[in-house]
């Protein structure tokens, strides 16, 4: 079975870490400190590792290390390997340099109480080799692949202290890191356009879920990701964004600069939809009259055409009375069918003559 430790700061409050820090930090830390995923992520580092497995991973989670303002940091220990892993989502700066070596430091001072090192022993002992990464989900622009603590701090003196750390920013497609990449992407984008935490929180999740992207961790934790990243959107950025901007105006003035523009648009809207409708009624009278206009006609011609047979049958019936015309002369001289010609002449009592 994975193990799983929750490495703590000496003196630390009992209850834990602020809730605050422990939301901001659960995302991450919770998708790959599952031991499945964590796997999963040591084999996108180790491809060439085929055995190990879930068995074989621990996990750390560093919590209450620095301050609140730094989370989601996670501690993962396979075989002989400590890798801790670093996720960096706002703009870079290399000061994730110094972060990485404070919980590496940490990370390791654990490690020797858990196992009865003694550092004054004198004795030789084995430490885990160290592997450092930063999961970077910003934007990819001069963002370094590597950084190395002595070149970004100390440049141009002896090498006395450094740790290099590999910055990854995305992975394969579909796998484990790439998916992740992803949910941080959609996450910042979702929240900038609903600008409203539990919204975009429901959103981030049914989109992920939709798109397969972390499909089967949101669907076992739906709820509680979703709770997760409300807390994540926090008011303070809300109310700054808010602030700037409105600038120097008072919130008297915002609120009637808010409802002029709000009269102002109602008024051009209304204009819009009156404008609008008076078009589409005169489009309808105009056709209205249209096919008035075309039924009168169609009802004249009929009329004509009515009056026209008529005509031909009472000439007809008279040609039939008073002469000894074939019904086919008649027929032709009127306009009209042999077979309606001889139905006259039946009615008249007349034998047709041909």
């Amino acid at each position: 079975m994975a193990k799983k430790r929750l490495f703590n700061r000496k003196g630390a409050a009992s209850g834990g870490p602020p809730m605050k820090r422990q939301i901001k930090a659960v995302v991450f830390t919770d998708f790959f400190g599952q031991p499945k995923n964590a796997i999963l992520l040591y084999r996108f580092f180790h491809p060439e590792d085929v055995l190990a497995t879930e068995k074989d991973v621990e996990i750390i989670t560093l919590e209450n290390v620095l301050t609140d303002n730094l989370q989601n940091d996670l501690g993962i220990l396979v075989g002989d390997r400590l890798m801790i892993l670093v996720e960096h989502q706002e703009k870079w700066d290399s000061n994730v340099a110094f972060r990485t070596f404070f919980y590496l430091a940490h990370s390791y001072n654990e490690y020797f109480k858990i196992h009865n090192i003694d550092l004054h022993s004198g004795k030789k002992f084995k430490a885990p080799k160290p592997e450092l990464y930063v999961l970077y989900t910003g934007k990819k622009k001069d963002v370094p692949k590597r950084i190395s603590l002595h070149d970004e701090y100390f440049p141009g003196t002896k090498k006395n202290l450094d740790l290099v750390i590999d910055v990854i920013t995305d992975g394969k497609p579909g796998d484990v890191v790439s998916q992740y990449v992803e949910f941080a992407h959609l996450s910042k984008e979702i929240y900038d356009l609903y600008h409203d935490p539990r919204i975009a929180a429901r959103e981030i999740v049914r989109i992920c879920i939709e798109r397969n992207i972390l499909r089967e961790y949101l669907l076992s934790k739906e709820k509680e990701v979703v709770d997760m990243m409300i807390s994540l959107f926090d008011a303070q950025e809300v109310q700054e964004r808010f602030i700037s901007r409105i600038k120097s105006e008072t919130w008297e003035e915002a609120e009637k600069a808010t409802e002029a523009r709000l009269n102002k648009d109602f008024s051009k809207r209304e204009a819009q939809l009156t404008n609008s409708f008076n078009k589409r009624e005169a489009q309808l009278k105009k056709a209205a009259e249209k096919a008035a206009e075309k039924a009168a006609e169609k009802a004249a011609e009929e009329a004509a055409e009515k009056t026209k047979l008529a005509e031909a049958k009472t000439t007809a019936k008279k040609l039939l009375a008073n002469t000894q015309l074939s019904i086919d002369v008649i027929a032709s001289s009127v306009s009209l069918p042999v077979a309606e010609v001889e139905k006259l002449a039946k009615v008249a009592r007349r034998r047709p003559r041909r």
